[in-house]
């Protein structure tokens, strides 16, 4: 199972991603670890650098020969199987995409004529090492071997194939009258009959339906369905579903997104590598997955989370096979993405202290609780997390939104840490976790304490103010705030009256990361707004209309939103934003509170 999308705001460009990748030069030590942890790597990094590096960036396309414009793109339902109808003279051309998964896992691609026959271009233009090796390319009839950086990849076609200056192509005629057509992307030594590729396409559309058919009974928020109806909330968490499973690995990691250097406003310098495994982004998707009775999907990444926080210290992120990232590099050969450079490979984020994981992580954990699923590796973790906090918890760091510069006393941080506090405190009284659930208890109330203003202020970005902050919602929503308390009420004021622009969520108030390029608003946190205006007993329908509508055409949600066109920007599809879609259009888990 892998994720495969395609979105006007890639003009066109089809990306397809395995599980993760590093298209630098960790990709041979990554291709070497493929059979251990099934990552599916040949195929995604040419197909990343076309974004991003578009003239040397490779491509694979399969097109109709002749004049053709696309009609229609969509997800087989229930599924991140993708289809793509092209409007031809007399007839239709259909391309069904699905990365299939296994010991070998393959790109395949099922090609249909409709109303009349079809020439078909197939094209592979393979850029290995990021363009900086040529690749050896070799045909055979229908079939053509290409490799470079010590990776080969192996490429079947109905036709047989030619190949001139590094580029392959295959021309083949598919018939209406006849059986699908498949090209088959895979490892080199793997090879597939026309038999083989059809039962594998089937079999990975039905193990799709399969998995997903797990949430269509889940229950939704009332005054979600009022604001979207049924329906549409229903279409939103299969999407959102299909992305998580999509994004994460057989490990049980779950990658940000599957993109770098994908800019967070058009032509602007916010280029960040998001291919890695955050532990707060984790924490907040494995919460999702629960809501959706993928259980046991997230106890895989909570024991994920676990061994990698085994010391008890708030790692901000890892690989997705647990191990530590590179350091962040910059690529001044690459034209980056519609100009936007530098591109990067690497996120200096991997150093910072963002103390809010320890409450996100604890929370999963405690999600996981109630659903009987708590492996014993993030008990432990919890456990020494929490222990952690209570010595570190006024401690200055970086924050949710990692900022670049000194550290401050970020408030967000202050109410994730005393929800990670009373969150373990809980989980040690019923004996779900190991520890000092009293001092837990005692420090949780000492950070309250310190972080809450004056009776009727609001929260703000951090110890010395800073402005509205639009993470502080969650104080609502996680009873930081509780809803009879004025601050509560102020709070969302704040965010609403100084970050809302027509319905669309700035992160906070000012400049503060020392980067001039403009940001574009964020998509999960007008999630976070609609939950925290549920708890205080408010209309959420004009949120959750207004997020609803930056989701992409194919229903997937990006990090940021470019607000005049409503088109997704940042790196994307994003863990974070689906996440946050899923939390806010269902009922919450009440298996396991809290202490009072």
């Amino acid at each position: 199972h892998g994720l495969l999308y395609g979105d006007g705001v890639f003009e066109g460009i089809r990306l397809y991603s395995g599980k993760v990748f590093e298209a630098d030069a960790h990709l041979r030590r990554l291709y070497d670890s493929a059979k251990a942890i099934r990552l599916t790597i040949p195929v995604t990094p040419q197909q990343l650098l076309s974004i991003i590096e578009q003239h040397r960036g490779g491509r694979f396309s399969l097109t109709p020969a002749g004049h053709a414009t696309i009609a229609s793109r969509r997800y087989h339902e229930s599924s991140l199987v993708l289809e793509t109808v092209w409007r031809v003279d007399g007839g239709r051309l259909v391309v069904d995409d699905v990365l299939v998964g296994g010991d070998r896992p393959s790109l395949l691609r099922r090609v249909r004529a409709e109303g009349g026959d079809v020439d078909v271009d197939a094209w592979f233009e393979p850029a290995f090492g990021t363009a900086t090796e040529r690749a050896s390319i070799h045909a055979s009839g229908e079939l053509l071997t290409a490799s470079g950086v010590g990776v080969g990849v192996l490429l079947q076609g109905p036709g047989d194939w030619s190949v001139t200056a590094g580029a392959a192509r295959c021309r083949f005629r598919a018939q209406a009258a006849t059986p699908p057509a498949f090209v088959a992307l895979g490892d080199a030594d793997t090879s597939l009959s026309h038999d083989g590729a059809s039962r594998m396409f089937e079999e990975s559309l039905r193990t799709w339906r399969e998995r997903l058919s797990r949430c269509h009974g889940v229950a939704l928020a009332a005054d979600a369905v009022s604001a979207l109806g049924e329906d549409e909330c229903r279409r939103q968490l299969a999407v959102s579903a299909a992305v998580l499973l999509g994004l994460q690995m057989d490990t049980g990691g779950i990658v940000a997104a599957p993109t770098t250097s994908l800019p967070q406003w058009p032509g602007s310098s916010r280029t960040w590598d998001y291919r890695y495994c955050w532990s707060r982004d984790a924490s907040l998707a494995g919460m999702a997955l629960v809501r959706l009775g993928l259980t046991d999907d997230a106890r895989a990444l909570g024991d994920f989370l676990g061994n990698v926080l085994a010391a008890g210290v708030p790692v901000t992120l890892r690989r997705v096979d647990g191990s530590r990232p590179p350091s962040e590099t910059e690529r001044p050969d690459l034209s980056g993405y519609r100009g936007a450079r530098p591109v990067r490979f690497g996120n200096d984020a991997a150093s910072q202290l963002q103390l809010d994981v320890a409450g996100s992580v604890i929370e999963f954990a405690c999600s996981l609780a109630a659903a009987g699923a708590l492996p014993a590796s993030l008990a432990a973790a919890s456990s020494r997390l929490a222990t952690w906090t209570v010595v570190h918890w006024n401690d200055a760091d970086h924050g949710i939104w990692e900022i670049r510069g000194d550290p401050h006393r970020y408030t967000h941080s202050r109410v994730m840490q005393w929800a990670a506090l009373r969150a373990a405190a809980a989980m040690a009284q019923r004996g779900l976790m190991r520890g000092d659930g009293e001092t837990w208890r005692r420090t949780a109330a000492d950070i309250h304490a310190a972080a809450l203003p004056p009776d009727g202020a609001p929260l703000q970005l951090h110890d010395e103010g800073g402005g509205a902050d639009a993470a502080l919602s969650m104080a609502v929503s996680n009873g930081f705030l509780r809803p009879e308390d004025r601050r509560a009420a102020a709070t969302l004021g704040l965010i609403v009256s100084r970050l809302v622009r027509s319905d669309l969520v700035e992160r906070y108030e000012g400049s503060r990361d020392g980067i001039a390029d403009r940001c574009a608003p964020f998509v999960f946190p007008m999630f976070w707004l609609a939950t925290a205006q549920r708890a205080l007993g408010g209309d959420v329908s004009r949120a959750l209309r207004a997020a609803a509508r930056t989701c992409g055409a194919l229903g997937l949600y990006g990090e940021v939103v470019e607000p005049a066109t409503l088109s997704p920007l940042g790196n994307y599809p994003q863990v974070q934003s689906h996440a946050a879609c899923v939390l806010a259009l269902t009922e919450p888990d009440r298996g396991l509170s809290s202490p009072s």
